[in-house]
């Protein structure tokens, strides 16, 4: 009996372990929106995130990203930020971030928050792109950096010019 039992237990716990370890319920990750010939605003701006997203930074705030018009930060269209939200599911939709007279703060936890922005997107032709980007916080400012975006006829490969506006 207690044999029957112990081998009982062990096909159970095989069971769970098989199951735990099943991956046809996942889903491949989304594709890389720098695959996409059409959207290289938007590829950049994925480009610019993933920076962020995977580096090593512990304690991060409420963080949201905008395109930014001339005069100030405005939110991505719905389609594209529900987009960026599925590739980044740390990244808030822009109306939790919110300019008050300290900085960004987040609409629904009054922390800080982190906007995330590019300004003067133009493409001088199809296959070539650039942009200032960069980040908003409170009191912090990383507007300096230029990125350049190239088709290379498969994906837009981005640069970031590491010198600050003033050089």
């Amino acid at each position: 009996m207690r044999k029957t039992a112990v081998s009982i237990a062990s096909l159970a716990l095989c069971a769970c372990a098989y199951l735990a370890s099943d991956t046809s319920g996942t889903t491949d990750p989304l594709p890389p929106m720098a695959l996409q010939k059409d959207e290289p605003r938007l590829a950049m701006l994925e480009h610019v995130l993933a920076g962020y997203f995977s580096s090593d930074i512990t304690n991060r705030p409420t963080v949201c990203a905008s395109w930014h018009d001339g005069r100030e930060e405005e939110a991505l269209p719905p389609e594209e930020e529900t987009a960026l939200i599925a590739r980044f599911p740390q990244l808030a939709p822009m109306t939790r971030c919110s300019r008050t007279a300290n900085g960004w703060r987040d609409t629904e936890t009054d922390e800080p928050a982190l906007v995330f922005t590019l300004h003067t997107f133009t493409c001088a032709s199809e296959t070539s792109c650039s942009a200032w980007g960069g980040y908003r916080s409170n009191g912090d400012n990383s507007m300096s950096y230029l990125y350049r975006g190239e088709w290379d006829g498969d994906e837009w490969q981005f640069t970031r010019d590491m010198r600050i506006i003033a050089e």
